[in-house]
């Protein structure tokens, strides 16, 4: 087995096409289509499955992909664990940030990371949670700020920041604008403009609001932090979101965000890596950073409706 069969393998698994692999890596889809009948003759198992859509990895072939990434992985932080073990460590590490959280982290990280690690490059992947713990699984995030985790499962590694308040935001000319704040019973008679079933902040709502027997209504699903803001300011519907996933149009005065009263709506907001391959040098001096960057921006007051978590302290003094 070749390293140049597994990253054949990843990218025809990516865009699910024989010939778009080839061309994106610059091989003869013949010679392309040899490689891997070698890789499931050596393995002894089909790894591919072809069809007039394209191609998808089989069963046998989705735990090699997974495979195949931690490979590919962990030679690369070998090659940078070498060249890192002086005090300046360099390379690139792959973060994972929901849209919300990198409204508020992503700057202050990048600033912190150039001032301590210049030569540390962030590739940053702003997403869903969902779709970044997925990515984690599959290799292609070193570590991600993540949604809904208390604790370590599914080979994540989970060290809690923020518990963040979730507040009733709608627009300025709602009903509702001037209350000082609203009761679950009072939302649940509005329609609301929430992200879609996969999402975990979406899944909290919709456990707290069942705990007290409340109906959700839905008027629109939507997995845009920016279109749900605008449609809301709109008065096309209210929704429930954290301060930070709608602080520039609450600042402009195009939303008012109003407390919610008679439960607790908050979600724990944690930084989790992938404990099957250890992390990179760089990408070590990253999860170190980032609570002491989470700490500095509670303190300045800066992450607006946040709380720390009881262990931000030990992970913030571990670096200070």
């Amino acid at each position: 087995m070749e390293i140049r069969q597994l990253k054949y393998f990843i990218r025809i698994v990516e865009l699910g096409s024989m010939s778009r692999a080839a061309a994106d890596l610059f091989i003869a889809q013949p010679a392309l289509s040899q490689q891997m009948v070698h890789l499931e003759s050596e393995l002894n198992v089909k790894l591919l499955a072809r069809s007039v859509r394209g191609v998808t990895p089989t069963e046998a072939g989705s735990v090699f992909y997974r495979h195949a990434q931690a490979v590919l992985r962990q030679l690369e932080r070998m090659r940078e664990d070498v060249q890192s073990v002086t005090e300046d460590p360099c390379g690139v590490v792959s973060i994972g940030m929901p849209t919300s959280v990198a409204n508020i982290l992503a700057a202050p990280l990048m600033l912190a990371m150039q001032s301590r690690y210049p030569k540390i490059q962030l590739r940053i992947t702003e997403s869903l949670s969902g779709h970044l713990e997925e990515l984690i699984a599959n290799g292609r995030l070193e570590l991600s700020v993540l949604f809904g985790r208390e604790r370590q499962s599914s080979h994540l590694t989970v060290r809690p920041l923020v518990n963040e308040q979730l507040f009733f935001v709608c627009a300025q000319r709602h009903g509702h604008s001037s209350a000082g704040r609203l009761t679950l019973e009072d939302a649940a008679r509005e329609r609301f403009i929430l992200p879609s079933k996969s999402n975990a902040t979406r899944q909290l709502i919709e456990r707290i609001f069942s705990e007290r027997n409340l109906d959700l209504q839905i008027a629109a699903e939507l997995d845009s932090l920016s279109t749900i803001a605008s449609v809301v300011s709109k008065g096309l519907g209210a929704t429930i979101t954290s301060l930070s996933a709608v602080a520039a149009d609450l600042t402009a005065g195009k939303l008012v965000a109003l407390p919610l009263e008679g439960g607790t709506v908050s979600r724990l907001v944690s930084l989790c890596t992938y404990d099957i391959v250890a992390l990179s040098a760089p990408a070590q001096r990253v999860a170190e950073l980032i609570p002491l960057v989470v700490h500095e921006l509670l303190d300045s007051g800066e992450w607006r409706g946040a709380t720390a978590a009881p262990q931000l302290a030990e992970f913030a003094a571990a670096v200070a």
